[in-house]
């Protein structure tokens, strides 16, 4: 994978397990020295997540989180429910 690639796993994990609907991300400036690249690398990075659902740029306020997608097998054997369970959510009729 590309450098951008890995950044956006990386940042995929860390919006799994460390942010929230809501939450904004640091600053692109912030990101980038955090992994080390340049903004453009960075950008490419968070466009990844954006066209995957998990971010959305507000321009003039950041890049925010959306709710997390859903991973949803679809097979015979998958239970609706019992799989947003495992996700976090809490699904009601």
């Amino acid at each position: 994978p590309t450098r951008y690639q890995q950044i956006a796993a990386q940042l995929e994990q860390e919006l799994r397990t460390q942010y929230r609907c809501g939450d904004y991300l640091p600053s692109e400036q912030q990101l980038a020295e955090r992994y080390q690249v340049n903004r453009h690398t960075l950008r490419r990075a968070v466009d990844q997540l954006v066209e995957r659902g998990w971010l959305q740029r507000r321009h003039g306020v950041g890049i925010l989180v959306l709710m997390r997608p859903y991973d949803y097998p679809l097979h015979a054997n998958t239970r609706f429910s019992q799989n947003l369970f495992e996700q976090g959510s809490h699904p009601t009729s």
